[in-house]
């Protein structure tokens, strides 16, 4: 792995017609494009502060296309009465905030985001230090999102955060029509979704890059619960996804299972069919 050279990146040429912004500093674009185990191999700075201030843009964007879709003064209805009605913000009948999140989370995530970034080629274009090499990291679906989530970051910078220049980029980033198209809406539940093979099933998740590996804690001793039964107690904790989950069983082998099982709830929207 050698340094960045800028003569050789002519590739960014490329990148930068498929999003249809062209920079005006385009070390912010190779910023974007650089990973933090790159950085920390060989110096400079990485994508980490990019994709935070990316995710933020991309979250009032999609706000916003929610609000514009949705949601409506009450001026613009049918039924206003300019002298017994006030102007207020509506939203369309039979919905409500939590639909607009569960909307939202639909829109915004690793694997959609990861499909886009798979759609304009970008991956193989990440500057990667040896340590994500040796991990294949480039194949993850959460390292595709965090570029995708970095490149946008870098346009609010560049453009000094106009709000057409920015609006017009995310439009041709995100093509919400077609990423709408793409989107599974409820991600399938894996085959044989159980807590006997829930451990598994994050182990496989993993292998295949939708998510990171799985960390387990889990103590020596047993823990006393509240009613004073004493019980084993395991953490499961997947980076990826920031989901962290706690499990007590009677042994050592069925709070792990459990716990695997809990975060897999968590990540398909799934109620607990073990809960007492």
């Amino acid at each position: 792995m050698k340094m960045i050279n800028l003569n050789e990146n002519s590739h960014l040429e490329e990148v930068q017609s498929k999003i249809d912004y062209f920079f005006n500093n385009i070390d912010l674009l190779l910023q974007a494009f650089t990973r933090s185990s790159y950085s920390a191999q060989f110096g400079g700075e990485n994508n980490e502060v990019l994709e935070f201030i990316g995710d933020k843009v991309l979250d009032m964007y999609v706000t916003k296309i929610i609000a514009d879709d949705f949601g409506f003064m009450k001026s613009q209805s049918d039924y206003y009465d300019e002298e017994e009605d006030n102007d207020e913000y509506c939203i369309v009948a039979h919905h409500n905030e939590g639909d607009f999140t569960e909307l939202r989370k639909t829109i915004v995530n690793n694997k959609t985001l990861a499909k886009r970034i798979d759609k304009f080629g970008f991956a193989k274009y990440l500057y990667l230090g040896d340590s994500d090499l040796d991990n294949n990291v480039v194949n993850q679906e959460k390292v595709k999102a965090d570029l995708f989530e970095a490149i946008l970051g870098a346009i609010a910078i560049d453009c000094d955060w106009n709000p057409e220049a920015l609006q017009k980029s995310v439009d041709v980033m995100l093509n919400i029509d077609d990423f709408l198209d793409d989107v599974d809406t409820e991600e399938e539940r894996p085959a044989k979704f159980q807590e006997d093979n829930a451990i598994n099933t994050l182990k496989e998740m993993a292998e295949h890059g939708r998510c990171s590996i799985p960390e387990y804690a889990q103590p020596d001793e047993m823990y006393e619960m509240k009613d004073g039964r004493m019980m084993w107690k395991c953490t499961c904790y997947v980076r990826s996804w920031r989901i962290e989950k706690t499990a007590y069983a009677t042994s050592k082998k069925l709070a792990k299972k459990y716990a695997a099982y809990l975060v897999l709830c968590d990540y398909f929207n799934l109620e607990d069919e073990y809960s007492n």
